[in-house]
Parts: C-alpha cells; structure tokens; sequence
C-alpha cells in the first residue's frame, strides 16, 4: 500500500501577522521593513526541514469585505487598520513565496480560513492528509483525524508549534473540533467582534457545550437545562445572537476555488531568484539555510573560503615567525595545532606542543590576529603561557560595526558581511575551530584562517570609514587583556559563610510555609500562582483578584494592593523573597565557586550589551541585590582573600547626569556640577520652586527620579507611576526641569531629530548605535526608538568612560609593580583586591585613573571606600 499524500496549506496572514508582532523590528539595506517576512520564513522553514509535503500552498485575506461582513456590519469592526510596515510586506511576501514555487489562494468575498477549510475539505475527499500551519484558534474547528491544525504562537522573536488533530482538541478544550464553533457562539469572540451571549463567558460556554453538543440541543431544551435563572434568563434574551454568532464562526468548507492537487506539488525553487531576494533583503542566513548557490544581482556566486595550505613542522615555523611583525592566527581547541599567515596571502599550518605556544604568544614584539582572543588568553593561562601583543580582535571589531546584534560567531560573519560560507565541518558545538591536519584535504582547515584574514581587512577599513580608530584601538582592544585578567583572577568568595547564610534562609522559609499553611488552613505549592491564586481569591475572599484565562494574577503589584488585608500576604511576600534569594544566589553561588582558586569566575561580556556596557555572566554580578537588607548580606559573602587583602571600591558619582552636562552644555547643570551642589537638591529647589534649603527628602526623591528619568528618555505616564503620583503633576514636573536646564530640552529635540536623518546616534567617542526603530509605522517602536536616541549617547559615553579607566587602572597597577588586581565592575563602580600594604597607592591609583579618565565640562567624582567584603565597601 503506497504511503499517503500529505499538503500543508498555510494561514499567510495570522502567521505573518504573528510574525510581525512577535518579531523586533528589521529592515533590508533601503529601509524596507522586513520582521513579518523573516519571521514567517522562519516558522515555514522550520516546519519543512521537519516535514515534507507533497503540496504546499498559502491562504490570503484580501482586503474586501466578506460575507461575514455583510452578515454583521460589527464584524471584526473594533480592530485597527493594519500597520503601514506590515502592510508593505505583504507583496514581499508573496514574491518571495511565487520563488519557492510556492502556490498563493485568495479569493474575494471569503477569508483565508474558508479557503483553508475548503482545501481540507477536498483532501478528506481524496485521501491526502491535510496539515493547517496557523496562528489562529478558529481553525481548530477544521482538525480531524485527516487534518492537525499546527497552532503557532511567537513572542519575544521565540516561536512555538502546537499539533492538534480530533482527540488533541477534545483533551485541550473539553470539546469536538466541531462543537468549538458553539463554544463561539455562546461565549463570543472578541478578537473578531463576535458578540455572543453577553454575559456567557467561555467556561460557561464550554460546560454547556459539554453537555448539550450544540447551540440547537440547547436551545430545543432551554427551560429543562441545568443552569441557574440568571443564565437561562441571558440565553433566551440573546438566542437570536448566539445563533448569528455561531455562523459567524463558521468556516465556510464549499468556497468556489479551482483547486487541482498538481498545481502546488511542492519541488525546486527557483534558486536564481530567490536568492537576489534574498540577498536584497539582507536575508544572508536563509541563503546557507536553504543551500542556495544562486547567483546574485551582482551575478557573484555565493561561494565557500577556501584557501592552499602549506603545513611546516615547529622548527620551520619557528624561523618563518621569528622575525614577523604581525600573525593571523587560528589556534584549535585541543591547542596542538595552529593555523598562521605572515601577509594574508600564504597559510601554513603546523602541530605544535606548549614551547612552540610559549614562544609564540608571550613574544610581544609580534601583533597577533585573531578572532575571539580573551577566550585565547584565559585558555593559554590553564598552560601557564601569557598572551602578549594583541593586534585586531575580528569579534570585537564586529560588535563596534553592530552593538545589537545577537551573535557574532565567526561563520555568520563570515556569511552576513562577506556573502560567503565557512566550510560547515569546521565548526564544532562549542564554537571552537575544528582543525584535523591528517586530513588529505587540509584547505576547507585553511579557509577558516582565510575567513578571519578577510573579516579582518573588511572590518579595519569599516573603523576608518567611520573614524571608530580611537574607540577600537585605544578602548576596546585593550579592554580584552583586561576582561581577560579580572576572569582568571576571579572574586573570592567566603563558601562557609554562604552555606551558614544559605541554612539561615532554609530555616526562615520553612517557618514561613507552616505559617502561610495555617492561615491557609491546607497544604498547597506556594509557588504556583493558580493554586495561591485560588487559596487568596477564593478561599480567604481576598479583593483585587482579576483571574485571567490561567487563574488568578498573584503577581507583586497585586500582592501589594493586598498588603493589610490578611496577614498571609506579608508572608507571602516575604517568602518569595527568600526562596529567590536562596536558589539564585546561595545554591547557585555555591554550585560554581572554583574548588581550586575559592573564587567565582565570572564571564565578563564585551559583546553583548547595545549601549556598551559590560556584562557578566555565571554568574551575573550585576545583578546581586542591593535594595533589600537581607539582598545586601549576599555582599558579605564576597571578600577579599585572607586577613592581609582588602578590598577597594571606587564609583562614579552620578557619571550619566555629568555626561549629560558636558553633551548638552547647559550652563544651569554644568555650573551644579562645578560648584559641587547635590545636583538633585538644586533639580528639586527649581523644580518645586523653594529654596535650597528647604528641600526635604521626598522633594529630592521626586527631583532624583526627574533627573534620570530625563535620562532614559521617559515621560509623564511613566514617572508617574515610578512617583505614584498624577499624569498632570508628573508632567508639571518635567515641564519646571526643561525650563531650569533649556540646554538639556534643546539637546533632548536635536539629538532625536539628527537620528532620524542619520540612522543612527553616536557617543563622545563615537560608538554609533543604529535605531531602525524610528522608521517603524507603529508608534509604540518609534516612541522607544526615540528614547533610545536620547540615552544611547549619554550611557554609551559613560561605558566608554569607565572602559578608559579600567585599561589605565590595570595598566598603572601593572606599571608600578603592585600586587594588587582589578576584580570587578558592575555598572559604574570598579573594585580592586589589595594588598594591605598597598592599599594607599591603590587608593591614588584608582582615583587619579577614574577622575582623569574624560575630559568634561564638568569634573568627574569617584566615591571611594575599602573594606574587608564587598558589603563593608558600601
């Protein structure tokens, strides 16, 4: 028996409406939006590299009213017109579908879901299975033991596929497929305007359905029904509705289209065109998906690096490097084989053993190239070998090109700015380079050395076209040794006292279970939000509870409107504060001290954060609490090594306000800073109008959240709810701080304005920041890209700054012979581990470096403390 024929018939506009919405926003070179397409491409391809079908088609909306419209003049009434950027996708889309040879159906008069449910209609006839890909519910109706509805739901750019054949239906919703068409009818659908009968909510409906099947059986027994009066009462005065309403959630299955199955037998696409599509829609990535060897527009055919190959032994390589001033390099992950080119032209390559390595990289005279070269320089420490000499970081040099990109490995550079692949064997799960030299054919090997010669050239002219030599050469590369060092130094922690701490926790956690527990009067999992959800809405009859489709939202603004209204609350509270506080950080903490050094070692990330900050991973230091008392005693637990070590921790006082001072150059601000005057005591004497002695603690409070809420570009409706105060009073407010510092106001309007022309904003040190968000139709994107246009420069010449005096600070302590080492930085603060002795020196060292690190309009001040741990310091 020959296996069944199987279509996939696709909803194009829910998906491409999920994708839309699920996606960041993109744009090809022009401008032209493209997140709906590269999302859809996505979820469609996943599919196909999963599945094959034998047909493929796509079902569209038109833009005519439908039957259904002209059934109800309300349908689908409330919803918005489509954006303009999601608008224009939809003939892309469809060309690039018309590519893949990829069949699009529309008709006039019906929607997409009546073409879908006709197509599945004519399968179940002639014994071809029938896959639905949908973002959409209402096609669920359609599901059968011949055709799975595969239900797509995107957000956050993460996309997920739920399968749903007849008795998937069933266990999901407690219905048939055919019997969730009355549950609609009932229950309404307001993402349609389908109204129902008000007042019937869909768990009603779905009981009802349950036991009656349908709308008809219902309403044939309308007075026998087992429903309370006020239901009953509800049915019968909209039995009229619910029946419109029933059909119009009905999938018309008869739609007058001329469908043969040959016309969308699924085959080749056409490669050619596709990929100038492609290629014109910065699509590079599907291009190595789809092993497209199509020739562009410009007529190059996408190729693989490749490059000859001369393998030497040590000896030789030895002599061919002695005399080198600079080496492209590529060393394996097993460090016994290394790939090399003196000019970028001849690769050779060669086994080596830790000598070799020794002589190599500890040679500072020879500026090496590479890709990656902090995880080179902490992989070289395991063998006791120093790295010296670096010369051009090809990662580093990527992200200065694009701070927001999501990944800079090296085959999808290679891919997205060259237009070429690296040959797919060479790359291994953990990102290293495969590099096997007993391989006859050793030049796919030498294509990966090629590639990081090629990125290299690419990258060094793009820095000089756009005058980055300063920021890469001066702040960024040198920042590499640094990172790297503070990682292998690593931070100590106090492991005994931490297990103490971590106990101490446990202890409380359980008094507080016993106690919700009693108040409960029953044992229940306090970490499920439905369980607690029904024990405080419910059980205690608690007010403020809004239950949602999964329960009742037990989240902290509503646990804080329930603060006074039963004693279970502050328990609650306090609970999910210690059992965070004990899995995030005790158990985590412990699971990944160093047995050997006692340390953490962090992982400090030069390449990940848009604005150029850093950030650090495994664990995230940053994100130690700091706000709560019991938070700040995780800082206890970080310290200094032995009773002959402190630590020194030195931050910026209020950098981003000061930077501010200096770009915007208002005199008001500029002069708060010079004179040393709290600059939120002058924001709140000005903005409340008294003097400045009269400021009281809340006044500068409120001034304090003006002051970097201007910042980070917020407005009235956000600092109102950071305040608690009116929309009308948090507007006064910034209107009185605009006024006082018109400069800022000024720079503010002219910063936005130079970003729209320019694609892009720029720090003092010229770290660009790209913001296609401003070119969105959608006004929530273009308000954020905004706000982003007015704090990137102010928070990337801050991160700026601080790189500066991390290089000078580990540089001078290097310098002056001392012991003493940089272990950390979190937002604006550096500490070091001292040598008791050197405290003093260090002192200087870090606050000369720090102060001197800019030249403003205003001075730079570092607060400055020591301690024995990190909690002393503050």
């Amino acid at each position: 028996m020959s296996e069944k024929k199987r279509l996939l018939i696709v909803d194009g506009n829910s998906i491409l409406n999920r994708a839309y919405y699920g996606i960041r926003p993109l744009s090809a070179p022009d401008g032209t939006p493209t997140n709906a397409v590269y999302g859809f491409l996505n979820i469609l391809l996943k599919y196909l590299e999963e599945e094959t079908p034998d047909y493929l088609g796509v079902a569209f909306d038109l833009k005519a009213p439908t039957f259904r419209h002209k059934m109800f003049d309300d349908y689908k009434a409330q919803r918005k017109p489509a954006p303009d950027d999601f608008i224009v996708q939809i003939p892309i889309m469809k060309e690039v579908l018309s590519a893949m040879d990829c069949k699009c159906i529309e008709l006039e008069g019906y929607e997409a879901d009546d073409i879908i449910g006709t197509v599945s209609k004519i399968c179940d006839e002639n014994d071809v299975s029938c896959s639905i890909l949908t973002g959409d519910k209402d096609d669920l109706q359609l599901s059968s033991d011949n055709t799975v509805v595969k239900l797509v739901v995107t957000r956050m750019g993460n996309t997920t596929t739920t399968p749903y054949d007849y008795n998937a239906v069933i266990e999901k919703f407690g219905v048939t497929p055919s019997e969730c068409i009355d549950v609609k009818g009932l229950a309404g659908d307001p993402s349609d305007n389908i109204p129902g009968v008000k007042g019937v909510g869909e768990k009603t409906a779905v009981s009802l359905i349950e036991k009656y099947q349908s709308i008809e059986n219902i309403y044939d027994k309308i007075d026998e029904i087992e429903v309370t009066n006020s239901v009953r009462t509800k049915l019968k005065n909209d039995k009229d509705m619910a029946f419109l309403s029933k059909k119009l959630a009905t999938i018309i299955r008869d739609v007058p289209i001329d469908f043969k199955f040959e016309d969308y037998k699924f085959e080749e696409p056409d490669e050619k065109k596709l990929s100038e599509i492609f290629i014109r829609l910065n699509f590079k990535s599907f291009l190595k998906r789809l092993n497209l060897k199509g020739v562009a527009e410009d007529e190059r055919v996408i190729e693989t690096i490749s490059s000859d190959c001369e393998k030497i032994d040590i000896i030789g390589a030895e002599i061919m490097l002695k005399d080198a001033d600079s080496v492209y390099y590529y060393l394996n992950s097993g460090m016994d084989k290394m790939y090399f080119s003196k000019d970028g032209k001849k690769v050779c390559c060669c086994t080596c053993d830790d000598n070799f390595l020794k002589s190599f990289f500890e040679n500072e005279r020879i500026s090496k190239l590479g890709y990656d070269i902090k995880n080179d320089i902490i992989r070289l420490n395991d063998k006791n070998i120093k790295f010296n000499g670096i010369g051009f970081d090809v990662l580093i040099a990527a992200y200065i090109n694009n701070p927001t990109r999501t990944k800079y490995d090296l085959d999808i550079l290679c891919f997205d700015y060259l237009g070429m692949n690296m040959p797919s064997s060479n790359i291994e799960e953990d990102g290293q380079i495969s590099m096997d030299l007993g391989n006859e054919d050793s030049n796919d090997d030498a294509g990966v050395l090629a590639a990081i010669i090629k990125l290299k050239n690419f990258f060094e002219a793009d820095i000089k076209k756009n005058e980055q030599e300063d920021l890469y050469y001066k702040i960024e590369l040198p920042l590499v040794e640094v990172l790297a060092d503070m990682q292998i130094t690593g931070m100590y922690v106090d492991k005994s006292e931490l297990e103490k701490f971590g106990n101490m926790l446990k202890s409380r956690i359980e008094v507080l279970t016993s106690e919700i527990y009693d108040y409960a009067g029953e044992e229940f999992n306090i970490n499920s939000p439905k369980q607690l959800g029904n024990i405080l809405f419910e059980k205690l009859s608690l007010p403020h509870g809004k239950k949602t489709k999964s329960g009742y939202s037990t989240n902290i603004d509503v646990l804080n409107k329930l603060m006074g209204e039963h004693p279970i609350i502050e328990d609650i509270m306090e609970y999910r504060t210690l059992t965070k506080l004990n899995s995030t950080y005790v158990d985590s903490l412990i699971s990944i001290i160093n047995p050997v050094t006692g340390r953490i070692h962090s992982s400090f990330n030069q390449t990940v954060t848009a604005t150029g900050r850093i950030s650090s991973t495994e664990p995230n230091l940053q994100n130690i609490p700091v706000r709560t008392d019991i938070g700040r005693e995780i800082r206890k637990m970080f310290t200094a090594e032995g009773d002959n070590r402190v630590l020194v921790d030195a931050d910026y006082s209020q950098i981003e306000l000061r930077v501010l001072a200096d770009i915007s150059g208002d005199e008001n601000m500029c002069g708060a800073f010079r004179n040393n005057i709290d600059i939120h005591r002058q924001t709140a004497s000005q903005v409340f109008d008294v003097p400045l002695d009269e400021v009281d603690s809340t006044m500068r409070f409120r001034a304090k959240a003006v002051n970097f809420g201007i910042v980070y570009g917020i407005g009235a409706f956000s600092l109102a709810q950071d305040l608690k105060i009116s929309r009308k009073e948090a507007d006064q407010y910034i209107k009185h701080y605009l006024e006082h510092y018109p400069k800022v106001d000024e720079y503010m309007k002219n910063i936005v304005e130079k970003a729209k022309e320019d694609g892009y904003v720029t720090t003092m040190y010229n770290r660009r920041r790209y913001l296609p968000e401003l070119k969105a139709s959608n006004k929530i994107t273009q308000a954020f890209g905004e706000r982003v246009a007015m704090n990137a420069p102010i928070q990337g010449t801050a991160a700026d700054i601080i790189k500066i005096a991390m290089v000078n600070v580990y540089n001078r302590l290097k310098r002056e012979g001392l012991k003493s080492k940089l272990v950390l930085q979190v937002h604006d603060e550096l500490i070091v581990e001292a040598v008791s002795d050197e405290k003093e020196a260090v002192e200087r060292v870090v606050r000369e470096e720090m102060q001197n690190a800019a030249k403003l309009k205003v001075p730079l001040i570092v607060d400055l403390n020591v301690g024995h741990s990190w909690y002393d310091t503050k």
